[in-house]
């Protein structure tokens, strides 16, 4: 071979092998994946969890990860410039897909996209309706939605009660903070049959010193107190700044004269005794799969069925369980340890 053949060959070589990794990269499915919140939450944490688990074998995709951090900002200037910064983000990516997770990101970043024909949307974490994003109309959108598992908790407080040969929970005092997730929590919880329990008062307050009344006002009103979300909880009246939700949680816990269970694994994981909760990692598996069935098998996002949440998670704290002198089957300490759940 001529000595002039052979650098010709080399750097023909490299010309198409650069072509061709240039080639790949701008034909790769993109996705993006956008998060009402961000990754100090365990719901976020465990959703990716489950995304991952499906897309990581997809080694031919890009994934772009965007959290819009609304939890721990609940103004909604904050959320309404948290939204444009998704959208730039949507503009500059270009992804073929959206997996959009909770209601923020829904409201302030993904709806405006449902029926763009450049782009699909799989939803997630939804707790109401999707009509007030234009989803039930739009071609180009399908995903799951977030329900409390309020029947498997309703089972595990008649266990707790045949176990305690007590009237634990008989009333029901749910309490949470102002936030819209709460508010749709509280509407979900009081449409739901507890018989032979019953939901006895429902307050929703602003300010730690408000929580503090009504935890220990609770004891005249109920046998048990249902937490569903308190990350919102302020200092003080001028709403500046938000209690660390681990502090709400063990002021709670140390002070409250009744038992306290949630539907919220973050409860437990913060010094709470006892909660059932829905399942993030189902939510991110399931969204996942929705996503490969369009992008891979080219099945419209219309022609998908949403999916309805199937699973939950047990979480148990065992020092406040038998602080209050309560016990549950074994099966649920199983539960918990078998998803990791179980607190010492």
């Amino acid at each position: 071979m001529s000595r002039k053949i052979k650098p010709l060959l080399i750097w023909t070589f490299l010309v198409l092998t650069l072509a061709g990794m240039a080639w790949f990269k701008l034909t790769q499915p993109r996705i993006l994946v956008l998060h009402s919140y961000a990754t100090d939450y365990s719901w976020p944490r465990d959703i990716d969890v489950g995304l991952k688990r499906e897309l990581d074998a997809k080694l031919g995709y890009r994934v772009l990860w965007h959290y819009m951090d609304t939890k721990n900002h609940p103004d909604k200037e904050f959320k309404r410039k948290s939204g444009a910064m998704a959208r730039r983000a949507i503009d500059a990516f270009k992804p073929n897909l959206i997996i959009a997770i909770d209601d923020d990101a829904q409201a302030y970043a993904a709806m405006d996209f449902a029926g763009d024909p450049h782009v699909a949307i799989v939803f997630a974490g939804i707790n109401g309706s999707v009509e007030p994003y234009g989803y039930h109309k739009a071609g180009n959108v399908t995903g799951i939605y977030e329900r409390k598992p309020m029947q498997d908790l309703r089972r595990a407080l008649l266990e707790m009660r045949r176990a305690n040969g007590s009237e634990l929970g008989r009333r029901i005092m749910q309490i949470g903070d102002r936030s819209d997730s709460v508010r749709i929590d509280m509407q979900e919880i009081g449409a739901f049959d507890w018989a032979p329990f019953h939901i006895s008062n429902s307050p929703q307050v602003d300010t730690f010193e408000e929580w503090k009344r009504m935890v220990m006002a609770s004891k005249e009103k109920a046998d048990l107190i249902l937490l569903s979300n308190y990350h919102n909880i302020f200092e003080n009246a001028a709403k500046k700044k938000l209690v660390p939700p681990a502090e709400v949680m063990e002021w709670t816990e140390e002070n409250s004269p009744l038992p306290v269970v949630g539907i919220g694994g973050f409860m437990v994981e913060e010094g709470g005794m006892f909660a059932v909760a829905a399942s993030g990692f189902e939510q991110g598996a399931v969204a996942a799969r929705m996503a490969i069935q369009v992008i891979e098998h080219g099945m419209a996002p219309k022609s998908i069925p949403h999916a309805m949440q199937r699973q939950f998670l047990v979480y148990m704290r065992r020092q406040l369980l038998d602080k209050r002198g309560i016990t549950l089957p074994p099966l649920y300490e199983a539960f918990a340890r078998a998803s990791n759940n179980y607190y010492d």
